[in-house]
C-alpha cells in the first residue's frame, strides 16, 4: 500500500537570497512573467541578488516564497509520479497550498499576496518573541494579564509546538510579555527580527483590507485536502476559504493540532520549499520520516520511504 505523503508549504522566515538557484530559466520564466505583469519591480531579480532588505520586506517576501514553493511542487510531481494526500501550510505558506491544490491561480495568489504584505506593513509596528520550554496555558495566562495591565494587544500568534510559542502584540507588551514569561520559569525567549507583528489584533485593520482584496478573486474547492491555521480543519467550501484566510491574520497558527493529526497517519512529511523551518518543526512534534525538499539528498530519501 502506497504510503501516506503530507507536504508541508513554509512561511516568512524561510526566505533567502538564491532560493531559485536549483531551477533553471525554463521553470523560473512563468513566475517571471506573472511577477512582471503584476509588480513595478523584478521579483526574480530580488530573490536571485537581493539585497536582504528587499527580500525580507512582507509585501516582497511573500510572493516570492510562494513562487518558490510552487516550483517545488512542481519539482516534487514531476521526479515522484505520486500524488500527495494532504497539504498544510504555515501562515504565507496556505497560499502556497491553496496554489498547489488548483484552489487559486497562481497569478491571482501572487497579487493577493503582496497586498497582503502591503496592507500588514501599514498597520502599527509591533515585536514577536519565541518563548521556549514554557506551557502555553502559562503564556495565555501572562498575555491576558499584561494586555489588561497596559491596555494593549498581545496574544500567543503561533502554537508551533509544546516547547515553542511565538507571542505578537505591541512593542511593550510583547516584551512586557517574554519578560514575564522568562521570570516565569521560561527556558528563552527569542526576539524575532520582525517589524510586523502578525497573527494578532493588530493585524486588524489589514484583516479588513484583506477581506476587500480576496472579494476580487475566484476560489475554487481543493484539489486535495489542506489543513487550514486557524482551526486544523479542512474546508471543502470554496465560499468560505476567504473567511478563513481573513481571519488567519488576527488569529494565531495552530501547527500543533496540523501536526497532530499528521502524525496519526504515521506517513511521510515532506517541507515543500525552501529552508528546514518546518521539518524542524515536525521533529519537535514527534513526527518520523521528514524529509525537506532543499536537501542535497532528497530525491534518494524519499525514494528509501516510499
Amino acid at each position: 500500500m502506497p504510503r501516506h505523503i503530507s507536504l508541508l508549504f513554509p512561511g516568512q522566515g524561510s526566505q533567502s537570497i538564491g532560493m531559485l538557484d536549483d531551477f533553471d530559466d525554463s521553470k523560473i520564466n512563468p513566475i517571471r512573467k506573472i511577477s512582471n505583469n503584476l509588480f513595478d519591480f523584478d521579483l526574480v531579480d530580488v530573490i536571485k541578488n537581493g539585497p536582504d532588505d528587499l527580500i525580507n520586506r512582507t509585501s516582497i517576501t511573500q510572493p516570492a516564497l510562494l513562487a518558490t514553493s510552487f516550483l517545488y511542487f512542481k519539482k516534487f510531481l514531476a521526479f515522484s509520479q505520486t500524488l500527495p494526500n494532504i497539504f498544510a501550510g504555515h501562515s504565507l505558506g496556505e497560499y502556497s497550498a491553496l496554489v498547489a491544490a488548483e484552489s487559486i491561480s497562481m497569478e491571482d495568489a501572487m497579487s493577493i499576496v503582496h497586498k497582503r504584505g502591503l496592507f500588514m506593513e501599514s498597520c502599527p509596528k509591533g515585536g514577536m518573541y519565541a518563548i521556549l520550554n514554557f506551557d502555553l496555558d502559562s503564556i495565555n495566562k501572562i498575555c491576558n494579564k499584561v494586555s489588561l495591565e497596559l491596555n494593549d494587544v498581545v496574544s500567543a500568534a503561533n502554537i508551533n509546538s509544546e516547547n515553542q510559542v511565538v507571542i505578537a502584540g505591541s512593542l511593550e507588551a510583547a516584551k512586557k510579555v517574554a519578560d514575564d514569561c522568562k521570570n516565569a520559569g521560561a527556558k528563552r525567549c527569542i526576539q524575532l527580527n520582525v517589524s510586523v507583528a502578525s497573527h494578532c489584533n493588530l493585524m486588524e485593520e489589514a484583516s479588513k483590507q484583506l477581506s476587500s482584496e480576496l472579494d476580487k478573486f475566484m476560489f475554487k474547492a481543493p484539489k486535495f485536502p489542506i489543513i487550514h491555521n486557524i482551526d486544523a480543519e479542512f474546508e471543502n467550501n470554496p465560499i468560505n476559504i476567504p473567511k478563513k484566510l481573513e481571519k488567519q491574520l488576527t488569529s494565531p497558527v495552530q501547527w500543533v493540532k496540523t501536526m497532530k493529526y499528521l502524525h496519526n497517519k504515521n506517513g511521510i512529511v515532506i517541507e515543500c520549499g525552501p529552508g528546514k523551518v518546518l521539518s524542524g518543526l515536525a521533529k519537535a512534534n514527534g513526527l518520523d520520516n521528514i524529509l525537506s525538499m532543499s536537501s542535497e539528498n532528497f530525491e534518494e530519501n524519499f525514494r528509501e520511504l516510499i
